[in-house]
C-alpha cells in the first residue's frame, strides 16, 4: 500500500511556500498532518472528497517518499474512520474530468489537492471548473499562503488554502471570505494541535453569513430594452465614450423602470451593493455562436456572453434554462412561476365562535352586522309577497252565531226552497307556513356563517 501511494506522489512537503525556495520538512511525524487534514476535512462534512496527488520529481529523499506513502495510508485510515468516501488520482486530466462529471450532475465537490495551486488554477479557469458547488483545498506544506500579486483566486473559484507555520498548527485561509474582496485570501480558521484541535465548526463561513452585506460592492449587470421587465432608454449621442469599470470597458445605459429593475433595487437596499446597467452586446439575452465565430472558447453573445468571459457579474431576466447555458454559466433557483400560493403561520386552536369573527377587521363589523340585521327581513319579504298577490274573492259558507258555527251549504241542501240567504265574498289566501318570519331570520344567519367557516 505505501509503495502505491508513493507512485501516485504524496507530496506533503514539495518545494515549501510560493514566497520563497525554503523546503519545509519537520520531523517525520505523519500522525500530526493526518490528524489535521482529517479534522479539517470534518470540519466541512462532505458528501465525499476527491485527492489530488501528484508526483515531485525534485524529492530524491528515500525516507522522504517514504514518509508520504505512511501519511497517507494514515490520513486515509482517519478519513474513513469517519465515515468519508474518498477517490485519490495522480493524473490531473482524469482529476479534472472527475470535477466536470460532478457539476453536470449538480452534485457538490470536494477536492484536496497535495499540489501547489500556481499550475493547476489557470487548468481550472480553462475548462470552466470554477463553479459554486466545487471546493478547492490546497495543502503544499507551506509555511505563508501565496500573495496576491503571485496567485489570483478569482471569482467564482472558491479556494481554500492550508498553511503549517509550525508543527501541530494549521491556518486555513478562504477567498470567499469577505463579500468585496474578489480574489484575497482571508485567515477564517485555524488548527493547533497541542489544544483543541480545530477553532470553529463549521470550518468556513457559510454563503449566508459572508454575501448578506455585501459592503457597498458595485456590481456590473447587462440589460437590454425588453418591457415591462426593463424600461431603457439608448443615447444616441456618439461623442460618449465607453466606460471603464475594474479594467473592463462597458458602456453604461438608463433605466427608468420595469419590474426586475424595481426587483433589483430592492435587493440592493436590502444586501448593501451598488450596480451598473451595462449594455448587453446585440441587446439580447444571448445565443450560441457559430464555429466560425467562436474565439476564446466563448460561446455565447448577449448577456450571457459578458458572463461568460467575466466581464459582467449577474444577469436579471426572465432567461430560458438549456442544457448548453447551464454548461456556460450558473443560474439561481426559479422565481417566476404560472402559479402562487400564500404563507402564513399556522393558527392556534380556537373555539368555533373565535375563529368566525377573527379574520374581519375592525372597520368590517358595521357592515357585517348590518347585512345580517336586514338579510333576514329582507328575506321574509321576499317569500310573502306571493302570498299576498295571490288573494281572490270566494263565498264564505259559514255563519257565525254567538259561539256557534253553521254550515250554510248543508242548510241550503236540505231547504233549498225556504232558505234565501245572501252569501258574503270574502278574499281567500293561501295560509303562509308557520313562523315564517323566524325561520327566515335563523336561515340568513346560518348561510352566513356557513360562509365564514
Amino acid at each position: 500500500m505505501n509503495k502505491y501511494l508513493a507512485a501516485l506522489g504524496l507530496l506533503l512537503y514539495p518545494l515549501g511556500s510560493l514566497h520563497g525556495a525554503s523546503l519545509i520538512i519537520h520531523s517525520c511525524n505523519e500522525s500530526d498532518v493526518s490528524i489535521a487534514l482529517s479534522q479539517i476535512i470534518n470540519g466541512l462534512r462532505p458528501l465525499f472528497l476527491t485527492i489530488l496527488a501528484l508526483p515531485s520529481s525534485t524529492l530524491t529523499d528515500e525516507s522522504c517518499w517514504k514518509y508520504r506513502g505512511n501519511y497517507m495510508d494514515d490520513f486515509l485510515q482517519r478519513l474513513h474512520r469517519l465515515y468519508y468516501v474518498s477517490v485519490i488520482f495522480s493524473d490531473t486530466e482524469l482529476f479534472l474530468q472527475h470535477i466536470d462529471a460532478n457539476l453536470q450532475t449538480e452534485n457538490e465537490c470536494v477536492s484536496l489537492i497535495l499540489y501547489e495551486p500556481n499550475e493547476l488554477l489557470d487548468r481550472i479557469h480553462e475548462r470552466r471548473l470554477a463553479h459554486r458547488l466545487s471546493l478547492f483545498i490546497f495543502y503544499w506544506g507551506a509555511r505563508l499562503p501565496p500573495r496576491a500579486s503571485t496567485i489570483s483566486f478569482r471569482e467564482p473559484l472558491r479556494t481554500v488554502v492550508v498553511t503549517r507555520p509550525r508543527p501541530k498548527a494549521f491556518r486555513i485561509y478562504y477567498n470567499q471570505a469577505r463579500p468585496h474582496n474578489v480574489s484575497q485570501l482571508q485567515l477564517v480558521n485555524w488548527y493547533d494541535g497541542d489544544n483543541l484541535g480545530l477553532q470553529r465548526s463549521p470550518l468556513l463561513p457559510t454563503a449566508a453569513s459572508v454575501y448578506a452585506n455585501f459592503e457597498g460592492r458595485v456590481f456590473r449587470v447587462p440589460v437590454f430594452h425588453s418591457p415591462p421587465w426593463f424600461w431603457v432608454i439608448y443615447s444616441n449621442e456618439e461623442d460618449e465614450g465607453p466606460k471603464v469599470l475594474d479594467g473592463t470597458e462597458y458602456k453604461e445605459l438608463l433605466v427608468t423602470g420595469g419590474r426586475d429593475h424595481r426587483l433589483l433595487m430592492l435587493l440592493a437596499q436590502h444586501m448593501n451593493f451598488r450596480f451598473k446597467y451595462i449594455e448587453a452586446p446585440g441587446r439580447t439575452q444571448g445565443s450560441m455562436r457559430s464555429d466560425d465565430d467562436r474565439d476564446s472558447n466563448d460561446s455565447f453573445t448577449g448577456g450571457i456572453g459578458l458572463l461568460q468571459s467575466g466581464q459582467a457579474d449577474f444577469f436579471l431576466g426572465d432567461v430560458g434554462l438549456s442544457w448548453e447555458r447551464r454548461k456556460a454559466i450558473e443560474f439561481s433557483f426559479f422565481t417566476l412561476a404560472d402559479s402562487g400560493a400564500f404563507a402564513t403561520h399556522a393558527p392556534r386552536r380556537l373555539n368555533e365562535a373565535l375563529a368566525i369573527m377573527r379574520p374581519f377587521k375592525q372597520d368590517i363589523w358595521p357592515y357585517l352586522i348590518l347585512t345580517v340585521l336586514f338579510s333576514g327581513p329582507i328575506f321574509y319579504g321576499i317569500i310573502a309577497m306571493p302570498y299576498i298577490w295571490r288573494r281572490r274573492p270566494t263565498s264564505l259558507d259559514i255563519e257565525h252565531f254567538g259561539e256557534m258555527y253553521i254550515y250554510m251549504d248543508y242548510i241550503k241542501e236540505i231547504t233549498p226552497c225556504l232558505l234565501n240567504a245572501k252569501h258574503r265574498r270574502v278574499l281567500s289566501e293561501k295560509q303562509m307556513p308557520n313562523q315564517l318570519f323566524e325561520k327566515c331570520i335563523w336561515f340568513a344567519l346560518r348561510l352566513f356563517l356557513k360562509q365564514c367557516e
